[in-house]
């Protein structure tokens, strides 16, 4: 009989990096959206903008309010801080109008491709 012996080295942190660098160089196709992926694609295209808009004008009027603030507690400029925390009081009692007007004209715009799409889903095809 001879002596040969099988031997095997198993190294965790070696394969981890083979493993690593061969990921980089297989290429992965991108598989087609289902027609349900591209409803609530087009969903978000609808909804985010107005979410976007209502959430900066609100930022916008507290920081306007903030200004004001800052105004009235120099006793200085008791008036124009009045006038600014106001103003800012209004653009941010603007924002879920905004917000809802954004959403909206977005829904009307992505109306027909939505409805197409979910007639679609719902009939099986």
């Amino acid at each position: 009989m001879s002596d040969e012996k099988f031997t095997y080295s198993y190294s965790p942190a070696k394969n981890e990096e083979v493993d690593r660098i061969a990921a980089k160089y297989i290429t992965v196709r991108k598989k087609a959206d289902s027609d349900l992926e591209r409803l609530k694609r087009l969903d978000r295209k609808a909804e985010f903008p107005g979410t976007v808009a209502g959430i900066t004008a609100g930022l916008f009027g507290v920081l306007v309010i903030c200004i004001g603030v800052g105004l009235v507690a120099s006793y200085e400029y008791l008036v124009p801080g009045l006038i600014t925390g106001i103003t800012g009081l209004g653009i941010a009692a603007a924002a879920t109008p905004i917000s809802k007007a954004v959403t909206k004209r977005n829904r009307e715009r992505y109306r027909d491709e939505i409805l197409a799409l979910s007639a679609k889903i719902k009939s099986g095809s």
